[in-house]
């Protein structure tokens, strides 16, 4: 097996996604600008082909493979994870093929009953486990996904942990020894969740750790292994207490499990304090304190407003162009903790000029990031800002958090997203012209006559509400950015809440909770017999005229778009006239074939899907300009 075609995808992959996200300073204008992200996407698509069939030819069929693997491609197969995924420098090019060859080593070391190769393998697949339960569980709606690796992840880490037997434990050879140790206390995380931590979950969070410091004060274990360093896995697991903070939202545990996080977060917080110099090797002492303050305020120690002004202070302090875990945390954690300690009911003006500006600092810093190397770390800590965002009127609503958001982290979702409210806003119009009576039962539509009447409010209703649809892909967004290769089956049931997570993030904020229905339905049939969510009816809304709409534009600016889906190339108007001639009834709703017949009708839609198209980009130049304003200030 050769190592070339293994580094050709890593350099793709990398060049991928550098191209996604075309550089502001690169182009002298909005025209500059598309032209860019058009060539850029034309190149993804080059470079995609390769990839998918390098991984036809190459990775699946060895991921396939009954025959036991060679030292040759066993050590192949790993220094190809290691550039896959980086967890010291936080860089992740593509975890799900390096959690197939995982796997491929796992069912491999198990073949051959080589311990220390099982023992490594199994250290990876509580990783790849911790990895990919926290991207699940950013989906607030469904947790089963999550649950999957969580169960496969704490499976793998109670067969490491039968050789902390001490007479077991004495046999390994020091590199398993590390293993073990290191999942001993590392797999106590895989009790949390970023979508939210329950008292549950953070009690048998508290168990796991308890567990891990019985080894540290075990003196069989320094004996056995006096050269490990026994202080790191001290700091480490004291920091894992503290973590458990970072993912309760507005949820504290209970009272016995809060002692002994506050316990061990002061005991770390000593440990740095004493040894600077040693401990920054292990982390950033604001990311310390940002723990230490949260425990010290939750146990009643700081009050609500020196809590706030000690967050604010390290906030003031953070490197605004670092995106290494430390200063994402700091960069992000820090609002949310600060947010989260808010009334929404009975906020102060300072407050909600504050909310204001860390929303905005939130975009810059998602807007700066280098490249999206980072991206599944930073999601972890954005998440939470979408998951409890409090409006601020005057200030900013959730659709502009949303949709800068989508811009900062995706420019070509955000373009799809204004392309879909202009096109839904265009079938909306001639409808209410041809067929008024489709919308009576929409609010304040009890008759013909009123949806007359209400013409304006129905049209601005289509178009905010397709500009909202797509929102519950901004916490996948990593997911999104697959562009190498076909989407893994797990990726693809990522992919299918989006609608619903779009739905629940809709429906916390009083200006787009109008819309849910409509980001909920958007990947229904008309008639309700295809598409996801399956438990959503789409003919009990009294918006399914505009779902049906809004679920047609998304095919439409899909099937003709040239630019995001690289893949392949856009078909026309011409084109997709056919699907929806074939799907009518079905997929489509009846009445949009013989409304895309009408000569005024395809002038409308031509235009949004040539020049409009165009101007989009533009436009997304344009909001990214003001984006890199506030982040330069």
């Amino acid at each position: 097996m050769e190592k070339e075609p293994f580094q050709n995808y890593i350099k793709r992959m990398t060049d991928i996604r550098i191209l996604s996200s075309p550089v502001m300073k690169d182009a002298d204008g909005a025209d500059s600008y598309s032209r860019r992200l058009k060539e850029n996407f034309q190149r993804i698509g080059h470079l995609a082909r390769e990839n998918r069939e390098m991984l036809d030819k190459v990775i699946f069929p060895l991921t396939d493979s009954k025959d036991l693997l060679t030292e040759e491609e066993i050590v192949l197969i790993r220094e190809f994870n290691d550039s896959l995924v980086n967890y010291m420098a936080v860089e992740n090019l593509d975890s799900a093929i390096m959690s197939l060859l995982s796997d491929r080593l796992m069912q491999d070391a198990e073949r051959k009953q080589d311990e220390d190769y099982l023992i490594q393998e199994l250290h990876e697949q509580v990783v790849v486990c911790h990895t990919f339960m926290y991207m699940t569980s950013r989906i607030a709606t469904n947790q089963e996904i999550c649950g999957k690796f969580r169960t496969r992840g704490l499976d793998a880490a109670g067969r490491l942990m039968e050789y902390l037997d001490h007479e077991k434990f004495a046999q390994l050879s020091e590199e398993s020894k590390d293993h073990v140790l290191m999942v001993t206390r590392f797999s106590a995380t895989l009790h949390g969740s970023a979508g939210g931590t329950s008292v549950e979950q953070a009690h048998q969070w508290v168990l796991a750790l308890e567990r891990a410091m019985a080894v540290y004060e075990d003196p069989f274990y320094r004996k056995d292994y006096p050269d490990y360093d026994w202080d790191y896995y001290l700091f480490r697991t004291l920091e894992y207490y503290s973590a458990i903070m970072d993912y309760m939202y507005r949820v504290r545990p209970e009272p016995d499990d809060l002692k002994k996080i506050v316990a061990a977060v002061e005991r770390q917080e000593a440990l740095y304090a004493e040894d600077e110099k040693k401990y920054s090797e292990y982390s950033s002492y604001p990311m310390v304190l940002v723990s230490y303050y949260q425990a010290k305020y939750l146990s009643g120690s700081l009050s609500l407003e020196e809590y706030r002004r000690k967050l604010l202070g390290l906030y003031a302090g953070r490197d605004r162009s670092a995106y290494d875990f430390d200063n994402l945390f700091v960069n992000l954690r820090c609002p949310v903790d600060t947010i989260l300690s808010m009334d929404p009911s009975g906020m102060t003006e300072r407050e909600k000029t504050m909310l204001g500006q860390f929303y905005h600092d939130a975009c810059a810093y998602v807007f700066r990031m280098p490249n999206s190397g980072t991206l599944s770390e930073l999601l972890e800590l954005y998440t939470p800002l979408l998951l409890y965002f409090v409006e601020v009127p005057g200030k900013i609503t959730f659709e502009e958090m949303g949709l800068r958001s989508l811009a900062a982290f995706h420019p070509p979702t955000y373009v799809h997203s204004r392309m879909v409210a202009y096109l839904s806003r265009c079938i909306v119009s001639h409808l209410l012209e041809e067929e008024p009576s489709l919308f009576v039962g929409m609010p304040d539509c009890e008759d013909v006559e009123s949806v007359k009447v209400h013409r304006d409010e129905i049209l601005s209703f289509t178009f905010h509400a397709a500009l909202c649809h797509d929102f519950g892909k901004l916490p996948m967004i990593d997911t999104i950015f697959i562009y190498g290769r076909r989407l893994l089956d797990f990726e693809f049931e990522n992919i299918k809440q989006h609608p619903d997570l779009g739905a629940h993030l809709l429906g916390r904020n009083e200006s787009t909770k109008r819309y849910l229905d409509v980001a909920r339905g958007h990947h229904r049939w008309y008639d309700n017999s295809r598409g996801y969510p399956e438990t959503f009816d789409t003919a009990r809304s009294s918006v399914k005229t505009i779902i049906d709409i809004v679920a047609c534009a998304d095919c439409l600016d899909a099937a003709t778009d040239t630019i995001g889906r690289s893949y392949n190339q856009g078909k026309t108007l011409e084109d997709f006239q056919k699907e929806l001639a074939e799907g009518s009834g079905t997929r489509y709703a009846p009445y949009l074939y013989p409304l895309f017949q009408r000569p005024e009708v395809q002038e409308d839609l031509q235009y949004f899907l040539t020049e409009g198209r165009q101007n989009n980009y533009k436009n997304t130049y344009l909001l990214l300009l003001d984006v890199q304003e506030m982040a330069e200030s």
